[in-house]
C-alpha cells in the first residue's frame, strides 16, 4: 500500500490478488477537501496482469495523477 500527496489530493493505492487468475489488480482511492467537506473518488485498475504487486502499484499511481489532472 502506498500514500502520497499529489497537487494536494491524497492518493492510497494498493493491489489487489485475485487467486482465480493469479494476477494483482490495482485500486487507488483519491480524496480532497471542498469546503470542510471530503470527497473522494475511486478508481480500479485495467484488466492488465500484473504479475507482483510493485508493478501494479507503480501502474495505479499514474492512473491516479493522470485522473487528478484531468480533474482539478
Amino acid at each position: 500500500m502506498a500514500n502520497l500527496l499529489y497537487k494536494d489530493r491524497s492518493i492510497v493505492n494498493f493491489a489487489r490478488f485475485d487467486e482465480a487468475t493469479a494476477f494483482w489488480i490495482p485500486m487507488a482511492d483519491v480524496s480532497w477537501r471542498t469546503d470542510g467537506l471530503r470527497e473522494s473518488h475511486t478508481i480500479t485498475g485495467p484488466l492488465v496482469q500484473f504479475e507482483n504487486w510493485q508493478d501494479a502499484e507503480r501502474f495505479m499511481t499514474e492512473m491516479a495523477k493522470a485522473w487528478i489532472d484531468d480533474n482539478p
